[in-house]
């Protein structure tokens, strides 16, 4: 049995969770052998699925909707037809083998898509038997129903911060109901190591054992999502050297999906490809 992760934010703005998503999927998927499912819950097309799926969208309005992605899960688990094994035909694969994407919605209306929360745990359940880890980027804030349907039903939440000092304060003085009870762990989007508020002093000043890791900010990972080149660009520096200019970045992903199987209490080393 699988898990679900949701990545999410309870700040609107630049904690980076769409990116720290498709960074984490990316590698996961490069490293590792386990099978993974790259999905959201924007109403429109995500930085997940931009980064992703290129150019890939079949026809639009309310008359091709249901035949593509998220909307034709939704679809089958209403008439209680979803199964495990269907979740693929509606992914597309990216890293075969490693890495499927899951194509948002195409409704033409939100609200029809909300909806979509009545039958959440129905699509969670599918995933965690079809895939090792299902990750789902779901908008920020806890006033969405089907974001938080998704962090219900999640087996682990990836939290987005940054190093702004209101936000940490108000986060960690006023933690979040939604994750009272759950795994969860903390990344620093858009993270800058020049900055006085590093990791270790995060974790000093607010005397925290929570998890924590740093996404930081790099412009040509950036570039790359926005080209939709993240395969190339991750593939790239799969090998790469300490005196190489992204080995930092490189080391501090790695940091994150290591720290996800553990979070999860399993043993990276058994998922890790071969070199």
């Amino acid at each position: 049995m699988g898990n679900v992760i949701a990545f999410w934010s309870p700040y609107h703005g630049q904690t980076g969770s769409s990116s720290n998503m498709v960074a984490t999927a990316a590698v996961m998927a490069m490293d590792y052998v386990s099978h993974t499912l790259a999905a959201h819950t924007h109403y429109g097309i995500s930085m997940v699925e931009n980064a992703f799926l290129r150019s890939w969208r079949g026809g639009s309005g309310s008359a091709s909707y249901f035949a593509q992605g998220i909307d034709s899960l939704e679809t089958l688990a209403r008439s209680k037809q979803l199964s495990s094994s269907m979740i693929k035909d509606y992914a597309v694969p990216v890293f075969s083998g490693s890495l499927d994407v899951l194509a948002g919605t195409q409704k033409p209306e939100k609200d029809l898509f909300l909806k979509m929360h009545e039958v959440t745990d129905s699509i969670c359940q599918s995933a965690r038997i079809a895939y090792d880890l299902t990750m789902i980027d779901v908008t920020s804030g806890t006033r969405n129903v089907l974001t938080n349907a998704v962090l219900e039903s999640a087996d682990m939440v990836v939290v987005s911060l940054n190093q702004n000092m209101a936000l940490l304060r108000e986060f960690f003085d006023h933690p979040p109901a939604v994750l009272e009870g759950k795994t969860f762990i903390i990344v620093l989007g858009q993270y800058d190591a020049g900055s006085r508020l590093t990791l270790t002093n995060i974790r000093r000043l607010f005397k925290t054992r929570i998890p924590m890791f740093a996404v930081p900010h790099n412009s040509g990972y950036m570039d790359a999502c926005n080209e939709q080149k993240v395969v190339e660009f991750f593939l790239k520096r799969k090998y790469i050297q300490a005196a190489q200019p992204d080995y930092a970045f490189m080391q501090e992903i790695r940091r994150l999906t290591r720290g996800i199987y553990q979070s999860l209490a399993i043993d990276p080393n058994m998922y890790e490809k071969e070199a």
